[in-house]
């Protein structure tokens, strides 16, 4: 980031390449909505483009990067119309050489019945993730996904680190009572 500080555009590239993956799975897992999650991971970019003047390391380039992609998330799910729409990750779809795939991969030997049950716990978890409130599911999200430490998650939600270790707690046990049910019955 302090190349493309320093005006250096191939750095700001070689960023995003390194970091456009995370951060849409991040947005994905925020808003379930791949289609969504690119422009919010697009959003995130621009506003890291826009902000290469202002930038201060005083953490890590993620921790900076994903408090940006965190507080465009949190906007999102704050718009009157929220675009939440979940898809499907074995709906088809076309690869760069234009045929048609699966996008689960072809390699999986499950039977139909394990994949439908397989199916139905990602939605029911990521359902429970979205009934949580703003901030454990960021906090949430930001330790699992982003695999951030306690504190790098405080500086980016602006929580110290003992609220960011309640927060996640609570998330959990939240998760826990919401899923137990479900779970319980099919792994019970």
């Amino acid at each position: 980031m302090l190349d493309f500080k320093a005006g250096d555009q191939r750095a700001f590239q070689n960023l995003f390449d390194k970091y456009k993956r995370r951060v849409i799975t991040y947005c994905f897992r925020f808003c379930g909505s791949r289609a969504v999650a690119e422009e919010l991971a697009q959003e995130t970019f621009l506003k890291v483009y826009k902000a290469a003047r202002r930038y201060r390391p005083k953490a890590r380039f993620s921790t900076w990067l994903f408090k940006i992609a965190t507080n465009v998330c949190l906007n999102e799910l704050r718009r009157p119309v929220y675009r939440n729409r979940v898809e499907s990750l074995d709906r088809i779809t076309e690869n760069e050489a234009g045929a048609k795939v699966s996008k689960v991969a072809a390699t999986r030997q499950e039977s139909p019945h394990a994949m439908l049950v397989h199916r139905e716990q990602r939605e029911m978890v990521h359902m429970a993730i979205e009934q949580l409130p703003e901030k454990q599911r960021a906090a949430l999200l930001l330790r699992i996904e982003g695999e951030f430490s306690y504190g790098e998650i405080g500086q980016q939600i602006n929580r110290s680190e003992n609220h960011v270790k309640t927060l996640i707690h609570r998330g959990r046990m939240r998760l826990k009572k919401a899923l137990a049910g479900y779970f319980g019955e099919h792994n019970g």
